[in-house]
């Protein structure tokens, strides 16, 4: 019960900061206007029904004839409701987010395997390529498949993936490609490194002894136990996604959350949508770490 209470507490102070964070520009009318803000985003918050976004839309006029036909552009911004308007944006976003990291879950788990089957001297090339991927930027990766679907394209005429989003069809192969690129690496280095220490372990000495091959106990018991070891760094695997995905939607023109979160939109706006995405992926991660302790207590250590 006192740890339910502590997770709640967590997510309490999460939300708190959230707030505190969309309400700081304010800071600069001093201390009184900062705290009327406060006030004013969370009594916005509860009642999200008449939360409102900010629309910005262009209208096109002409000049009466016989004038010069001329064309002018108008902006304008209309205020419309939250709901539903941005539960598309949304669940496109935490698609993504969830979509690539189960991708790059699934890349990872065959390539260690495979890994397991090469020789010595590959798996130091292995390492040291995964090194070089490791130190580029992220964008750099984003630009790269961006630019070989567009040549691609120009070559055969063949249209792999979308390579932006518009209002009517949203992008979604080559953003989830690309977005699990970057935690793939990150989880593939940790886990090779994992399985090298694994596998000086006694136990794997012992299933060795036995003639058990090297697949099977690289299956049933290395990749289990550094599964485990890695699940304790999945909060930076969601801050790597959550950063990556920022520059992903602008980059894909993508109608995403995050593009709405970073745009000038009401701070009570932005504040209940960044903590209705922020809900799951915090009950994500306490989840695993809940899972983790319970292998770890019911296991004997994970190990064997």
């Amino acid at each position: 019960m006192m740890k339910l209470i502590k997770e709640i507490g967590q997510y309490g102070l999460t939300c708190t900061g959230i707030i505190l964070l969309l309400a700081s520009p304010s800071l600069t009318g001093g201390l009184k206007t900062f705290t009327s803000t406060i006030q004013t985003i969370i009594s916005n918050i509860l009642q999200p029904d008449k939360l409102l976004i900010y629309v910005h839309s262009e209208t096109r006029s002409y000049a009466r004839m016989p004038e010069v036909r001329s064309e002018e552009f108008h902006q304008q911004t209309v205020t419309i409701d939250l709901f539903p308007y941005i539960a598309d944006s949304y669940f496109y976003s935490l698609s993504l987010l969830l979509g690539s990291f189960i991708i790059a879950v699934f890349i990872v788990v065959i390539a260690s395997l495979m890994y397991t089957q090469f020789h010595p001297f590959l798996k130091k090339i292995i390492l040291a390529t995964i090194g070089i991927f490791e130190s580029l930027p992220d964008v750099f990766f984003i630009f790269s498949i961006q630019l070989f679907v567009v040549w691609f394209y120009k070559q055969t005429g063949v249209e792999l993936a979308a390579a932006y989003s518009t209002d009517k069809k949203p992008a979604y192969l080559l953003p989830l490609l690309t977005l699990s690129v970057v935690p793939c690496i990150y989880l593939l280095k940790m886990n090779l490194l994992f399985m090298k220490e694994e596998m000086e372990r006694d136990y794997v000495l012992f299933a060795k002894s036995k003639g058990i091959s090297d697949a099977a106990i690289s299956f049933h018991h290395i990749l289990r136990n550094t599964a485990m070891e890695c699940l304790t760094h999945l909060h930076v695997i969601i801050l790597v996604l959550l950063t990556n995905l920022v520059v992903l939607e602008f980059l894909f023109h993508s109608s995403g959350i995050m593009r709405f979160i970073m745009e000038d939109q009401p701070a009570a706006s932005r504040a209940f949508m960044l903590i209705l995405f922020m809900t799951p992926l915090f009950v994500l991660i306490k989840g695993t770490i809940h899972y983790r302790q319970r292998f770890y207590g019911t296991k004997g250590g994970g190990k064997g």
